[in-house]
């Protein structure tokens, strides 16, 4: 194992830092590259050079960003001792609000550093009541609040405090994730008919035309119905959404017959095996597996669809 030495360690650091701040003049992600940056000059040490990142973060911050400059800028403050100049900031947050999920989240690990658990709590309860408008919430893991969700729990526990109705929803989105990773994992590991194979319009048309056998009277509307009951008699299986240019391919290549429904499955099976498959059920607020750009709850998870 190669052993990085302090100083090679900070010169690269300060590689990463400056990559960052030169990345933010044209990536039009200003605010998030410089709030990264501030901690690569964090790490080396380097915190005139981390306060001069997060101030301009702080300044040309839009409220559209992953990261939040001045919740950022604002945690530099009071790690740094100017906690006056801190608490004037968290106090203007705490006033104007913010659609940035990681401007709570910043602001507890704050409170965090300074030793100071109850007001760190105190802010990733606001940012919970801001984005989980309810304890039956349609969330997913990912979907904002969750992260503010899985703090809680975490400052919580390490505080004793009893479980509450969050604490639960939080173990909920956990437990779903857990499921869907299992499901993909169990998908790597089967290739013997892991995947429900579903042609898109444009490719579901161009096979009608040409093989209007494999798909008898049936219009696409139907054939995703057909795709979502398949997924849902088998909930370990996964989607492949094909096209029929690339199944031509493979079966040439193969040197297999096209018009097999054997060619299609193992089609279908080289997708899952290249990591080419959509897990499936998706979240219910997490786009629809057929690609249709609507939530699932809204398009094929929609009640009485299939």
């Amino acid at each position: 194992m190669t052993v990085i030495s302090g100083d090679a360690q900070r010169r690269l650091h300060v590689e990463y830092a400056e990559a960052l701040e030169a990345d933010a003049e044209t990536s039009g992600e200003q605010c998030n590259d410089l709030v990264e940056a501030a901690d690569y000059w964090h790490f080396a040490g380097e915190h005139e050079r981390e306060e001069r990142a997060l101030r301009v973060a702080a300044e040309v911050d839009d409220d559209s960003n992953v990261l939040h400059g001045p919740a950022a800028y604002a945690k530099f403050l009071l790690t740094h001792g100017r906690r006056a100049e801190a608490e004037e900031r968290f106090a203007r947050l705490l006033r104007e609000g913010s659609n940035c999920e990681w401007a709570y989240v910043t602001a507890s690990v704050a409170y965090q550093l300074v030793d100071e658990p109850q007001e760190a709590l105190r802010w990733l309860n606001i940012g919970v009541n801001r984005f989980v408008p309810s304890l039956d919430a349609e969330i997913e893991m990912g979907d904002a609040g969750s992260e503010l969700l899985r703090q809680r729990s975490l400052l919580r526990r390490e505080l004793d405090l009893p479980s509450d109705g969050l604490d639960e929803l939080h173990d909920r989105l956990t437990e779903h994730g857990r499921q869907i990773g299992a499901r993909i994992e169990n998908i790597r590991r089967h290739d013997e008919d892991p995947a429900i194979l579903f042609w898109p319009a444009a490719d579901f048309a161009e096979i009608q035309r040409q093989r209007p056998d494999w798909y008898p009277d049936t219009e696409h509307l139907e054939h995703r119905r057909e795709a979502e009951r398949a997924l849902r008699q088998r909930p370990e299986a996964a989607v492949v959404v094909g096209s029929f240019e690339a199944l031509v391919g493979f079966a040439a290549s193969r040197g297999i017959a096209l018009d097999e429904q054997a060619t299609r499955a193992e089609f279908a099976a080289e997708a899952v095996r290249r990591g080419l498959a959509i897990a499936w059920p998706p979240g219910r607020n997490d786009a629809c597996w057929c690609g249709s750009a609507r939530k699932y709850k809204k398009c094929c998870g929609a009640p009485g669809f299939a």
